[in-house]
């Protein structure tokens, strides 16, 4: 009896805790059910129809076709997203993301139960941020319905993308992600840049770029910037990826930025100034143009076209003139081709003035070569002078363009432009260039003789006398006027004497016998310029 009593017992246990969990489990049906009225299953319906559709659509095509479906059903699928969101206004507005101000705010368990229910059709509940929400396609949900079908890039578009999605990009605070992993976003899209150099993504990723560019180095509105921190990691990525574009980009900022005296920064100068030059340096096809060697703007990009056509325009124009409108044309040419050149220096003095140096100071010679090799298709050079570099024609551009039409003394004129030698501090190469800078103010001596009434006397006269100058001021040294006093022989008295041999009827041969026969005087220097501005004066 006693053992009857035990298993009624029992029994009567176990249906009372089974109608407790029984309960239970209504209960949380009840509330799972609840949540799931909230939502438009016509909507999701309509949703999750057209998805359908898509994938039967994409058996039937080539990939070309594929990518374009995929297009148009982003485009579409966008609407129907939105009209979603529209539909179901007033829940997600209603605060539903945990507020504990609201009472109406899912819990967690609520936001997993609802987004259960909305993964059946590939969407799901996307906080973004500042108490927002919206509904949204799961982050590999264009991945899995096409990633068999498209080519191979739309494939790695959207391969990216899904990943990216997994988590969200900004929050009230700022980047929601680590700046290493924006950073290393960056190089990602750059890889496809370079990989898919004909996708017709390519504007698309170049904006996303972009804009991972501007938050990556100027932070994205409203968070929070810390400049030492920042910086840390922009060295990061210049050590990690010194072939990126981007690398560029960090190492002016950090030329421009003040990270002993952060307050000293001026934010909004700084972002004027990074905008400005991801604008000019990044656009769509700047990689391509990098792998070429062209490191220059698109606007110059555009300006070294125009060079390019007005320089078939003037060898189609001058077939039909005479010398004299040749000349003419050719002034008026030299004139305007220096504007061109002019307006790209001012467009890229980031490039002449940062791109082709590495260390402290030192050329990227391998840089530069390649770049000037891109720029000879259009008859111009880059070229170091004592201020730094600087583009310009190549030497006999204009010889070659106008020798068959100019009269003779812009003909000889343009030969001699074509043959000057480019030195820099002459003073330390002395022993390789005295000869050389010797013949060239010689030669221009005698243009100057032979063309008396040219209208290019002017310019003849001035460039012989800038040689002249370098010659001599670069030979007459306190050290040889103290070996003529002593009576002694150097290397600049061994030149300067080859000189009056060579040359007895050179104007400059006066102005080194009037120093040969006057160096003891104290105030030599100071009569000698006299006497070489007095020869200029006379166009000799």
């Amino acid at each position: 009896m006693k053992k009857i009593l035990i298993i009624i017992f029992i029994i009567v246990i176990f249906i009372i805790v089974g109608g407790i969990f029984g309960y239970k489990k209504i209960l949380s049906n009840e509330k799972e059910n609840k949540i799931i009225q909230l939502f438009n299953k016509d909507f999701l319906g309509n949703f999750s129809k057209n998805k359908k559709e898509i994938i039967e659509k994409l058996k039937t095509l080539n990939r070309e076709e594929a990518d374009e479906l995929y297009e148009q059903y982003l485009e579409n699928n966008n609407i129907i997203v939105e009209n979603l969101n529209k539909e179901h206004k007033n829940l997600l507005l209603n605060d539903i993301y945990n507020n504990e101000d609201s009472s109406k705010n899912f819990t967690d368990k609520e936001w997993e139960v609802a987004n259960k229910f909305l993964n059946k059709y590939d969407l799901e509940l996307w906080y973004i941020g500042r108490g927002h929400v919206s509904i949204r396609e799961v982050s590999d949900f264009y991945y899995k319905i096409f990633k068999d079908y498209v080519t191979d890039d739309y494939r790695e578009y959207l391969k990216i993308t899904a990943k990216e999605n997994e988590e969200v990009y900004e929050s009230e605070s700022g980047l929601a992600i680590t700046l290493e992993e924006l950073g290393d976003r960056i190089v990602t899209w750059e890889n496809f840049l370079e990989k898919y150099p004909n996708s017709k993504l390519n504007d698309k990723v170049n904006n996303i770029c972009n804009s991972y560019r501007r938050d990556y180095v100027l932070g994205v509105p409203g968070g929070v910037y810390d400049y030492k921190e920042s910086a840390d990691e922009y060295n990061r990525f210049v050590k990690k990826y010194p072939n990126s574009p981007t690398t560029e980009l960090l190492e002016y900022y950090l030329e421009n930025v003040n990270l002993n005296n952060p307050r000293d920064n001026d934010s909004e100068a700084l972002s004027k100034m990074i905008d400005k030059y991801i604008e000019k340096y990044f656009y769509l096809g700047y990689l391509e143009n990098r792998k070429k060697g062209n490191f220059f703007s698109y606007e110059s990009n555009e300006l070294f076209e125009k060079f390019n056509m007005d320089k078939k325009e003037i060898i189609q124009l001058l077939k039909n003139l005479n010398k004299e409108e040749a000349n003419k044309i050719y002034e008026e040419y030299l004139e305007s081709n220096f504007k061109i050149l002019e307006k790209i220096e001012e467009n890229d003095y980031e490039v002449l003035d940062n791109v082709f140096y590495v260390g402290e100071g030192n050329l990227d010679k391998g840089k530069l070569d390649k770049q000037n090799k891109f720029l000879d298709n259009y008859g111009l050079e880059i070229v170091e002078n004592e201020i730094g570099l600087m583009i310009t024609e190549k030497k006999d551009f204009y010889y070659n363009i106008f020798k068959n039409y100019v009269s003779d003394d812009y003909r000889d004129f343009l030969k001699l432009r074509s043959e000057d030698v480019d030195y820099i501090d002459y003073v330390s190469s002395f022993d390789k260039y005295s000869e050389i800078i010797a013949d060239k103010i010689v030669a221009w001596e005698n243009f100057l003789e032979k063309y008396p009434d040219s209208k290019l006397e002017k310019k003849a006269n001035d460039i012989c006398q800038s040689y002249r100058v370098d010659y001599i001021t670069s030979l007459i040294f306190p050290s040889t006027t103290e070996a003529l006093i002593n009576g002694r022989s150097n290397r600049a008295v061994e030149e300067l004497n080859r000189f009056i041999k060579k040359y007895p009827n050179s104007p400059t041969t006066k102005i080194i016998k009037f120093y040969l026969e006057n160096y003891k005087n104290e105030d030599i220097n100071d009569i000698l310029a006299d006497k070489i501005e007095e020869i200029y004066s006379k166009g000799e």
